[in-house]
Formats: structure tokens, C-alpha cells, sequence
């Protein structure tokens, strides 16, 4: 089984050096890879996206420290323009994967470009700090039945991790909440008829040590790629 996966940017900074500039993607998705005997193919432009789905049996917008511009959810523009347009390339892969009906999962930014990609829009946090504990990058969420979390967990309250600095402001129309911190910030959203699925939080750091509920996330993602095969 294959999956695409978008490639994120990155920039060194470093002095006169000849190869500043990256496109990478996490490590974590080596381990998802050997866990699951996938193929990760990294998709680095919007050419030839058709042949990458039609290879491909699921799509993964992974998180990212580039901004999206807001021109596109008509938000207030940044103090700083984004150094790339990333969510160009994320949202033509949405688009290519939805239309052929595979499955999609989004972590961190990803969660935030389906909500755009859909019709809602995303903002800054006021304090992103409100999200974290004392000791670890970690706060609880409140999961609702049914949900692509709940099956993960197997509860309505646990902890996840917290590495954001947006939020999802207007919830895209055809996406359902499905897990939220005390204070209101979507952490899970889904779109279960069309296998759509997205967690504000990096459940991908699970796969770096033993087997947690978050695994069950992987294992049911491919699942429902296996499905719509």
C-alpha cells in the first residue's frame, strides 16, 4: 500500500552556504513506513498529481511551521508573507484525492489546510502557551462518541501533545468537530463519509516507541484505505 505525503520547507539560515534550502518530511514517517510496510511517496510540486494518486491509496498533510497565506480563508494578513505558498501544493492534493474518494488524514497544519480547503479559516492562538503544562508539551481534550478519536481512545477525556500556534476559527461546513480542549480549540475534525480525518495534535510521535492507543489511528487509516481500494 502506498501513501503521498507533501514535503514541508525548510531553510537553514546558515552563512553563505550553497545548499540552504530544504524540502523534507519527519522522520516519524520512516517509522510509519516501516511499521506498516507502506510506500511514502513525497510529493515536492503540483506536477503530474494525477499519476501520484493513481499510485497512491491515501493521502497525509502532515504538519508544518510555514504560515498559510491568508489570502485564502480572507484572513488578516501577516506581519511576515510565508518564504512558499505549501498549502498551493496541499490543497491541490486534496482536491485530487477527494475527487478519486481516498482517504485523507491531516496532522497539525494539515488539520488546519482541510478545514481551509473545505470552507472554513483558521487564526492565530492569543496564548498557545494556555496549551501546555508545566512539565511537557500536553493538555486534554474532550472526544466525542462515535468519532474517528473516540475509537482511538476509547474515551471522552485523555491527554494529546501541543506543538501549534493557529487555531481552527470557522469550522468548515461539511466537517464535524470531534474533539476540543477545555477552552474551545478544535483538536479533531472529520468528514466520516468521505474519510476525511484530522488532529490538531502530532499523533505521528507515537510511532517513535511502543505501541499507544495513537497506533490505532494509523491502523485505521489504513484500514479505510484498504477499503477503498
Amino acid at each position: 500500500m502506498n501513501f503521498a505525503i507533501s514535503l514541508r520547507y525548510l531553510n537553514l539560515g546558515v552563512e553563505n552556504a550553497v545548499w540552504n534550502t530544504r524540502w523534507y518530511t519527519s522522520e516519524d514517517y520512516i517509522h510509519f513506513a516501516k511499521q506498516y510496510g507502506a510506500g511514502v511517496i513525497a510529493v515536492l510540486s503540483e506536477e503530474a498529481i494525477d499519476s501520484v494518486c493513481g499510485i497512491c491509496d491515501g493521502l497525509i498533510i502532515p504538519g508544518s511551521p510555514t504560515d498559510i497565506p491568508p489570502v485564502y480563508y480572507n484572513g488578516d494578513p501577516l506581519e511576515k508573507d510565508p518564504p512558499v505558498d505549501e498549502y498551493a501544493l496541499d490543497s491541490a492534493l486534496i482536491r485530487r484525492f477527494y475527487e478519486a474518494k481516498k482517504p485523507i488524514l491531516g496532522i497539525c497544519g494539515g488539520h488546519q489546510a482541510i478545514n481551509v480547503f473545505f470552507g472554513g479559516s483558521i487564526r492565530r492562538m492569543k496564548d498557545s502557551k494556555a496549551h501546555e503544562n508545566d512539565t511537557a508539551h500536553k493538555h486534554e481534550i474532550n472526544i466525542v462518541k462515535g468519532s474517528f478519536v473516540y475509537d482511538m481512545f476509547n474515551c471522552e477525556r485523555t491527554t494529546v501533545n501541543s506543538y501549534h500556534a493557529w487555531e481552527l476559527d470557522r469550522i468548515a461546513p461539511d466537517l464535524k468537530v470531534v474533539a476540543t480542549t477545555d477552552d474551545g480549540v478544535a483538536e479533531a475534525i472529520e468528514w466520516k463519509e468521505h474519510n476525511v480525518f484530522a488532529t490538531q495534535w502530532h499523533p505521528e510521535l507515537a510511532l517513535r516507541g511502543e505501541r499507544t492507543p495513537e497506533h490505532l489511528l494509523f491502523d485505521n487509516f489504513l484500514a479505510a484505505c484498504e477499503k477503498c481500494r
